[in-house]
């Protein structure tokens, strides 16, 4: 708390301390004189008005930079001769999508690298008579190449 002698007091100073009162009705447009007759009609007999002092400015305290501490790959994904070659690939790892450009090396999370690489097809062949060959071939849905990825990070083996 803050003590104001009420003769150095503003008009704001008053209306805030009269507000605090309890006294309704109170403007610091009204004046000093007028706000300090209105305290003496409840009985304030001091000469000094208590405010609640300043508060200090806050200060915003940063987190600490986190350490890039997720796996990450660097992936190569070329435009295809179908419908959609050239635009961006959906990858969804636990409900979170991603879209990967083409033709550019991108940087990714490793666990989308991860489900980009199991994302498989089965593509069955014909013969000259048109039939299908009984062993069809596993392919992957989205080609890519692999250009960089991170090692595995180091696992305590629990014995």
């Amino acid at each position: 708390m803050q003590k104001i002698m009420i003769a150095d007091a503003s008009a704001k100073q008053l209306a805030d301390f009269a507000e605090l009162l309890g006294i309704d009705g109170v403007d610091y447009r009204l004046g000093k004189a007028k706000i300090e007759e209105k305290m003496r009609a409840i009985m304030y007999d001091k000469d000094y008005i208590e405010l609640p002092g300043e508060e200090p400015p806050i200060q915003r305290i940063e987190p600490p930079a986190a350490e890039n501490k997720r796996r990450m790959a660097t992936i190569m994904i070329p435009n295809q001769d179908r419908a959609g070659g050239t635009e961006p690939v959906p990858v969804a790892v636990n409900g979170r999508q991603l879209f990967i450009p083409r033709q550019s090396a991108q940087t990714i999370p490793w666990e989308y690298m991860h489900a980009l690489d199991n994302a498989k097809k089965f593509v069955y062949e014909t013969d000259e008579n048109g039939t299908l060959k009984p062993n069809p071939a596993e392919v992957h849905e989205y080609p890519f190449s692999l250009l960089r990825e991170d090692p595995a990070p180091d696992v305590e083996k629990v014995a």
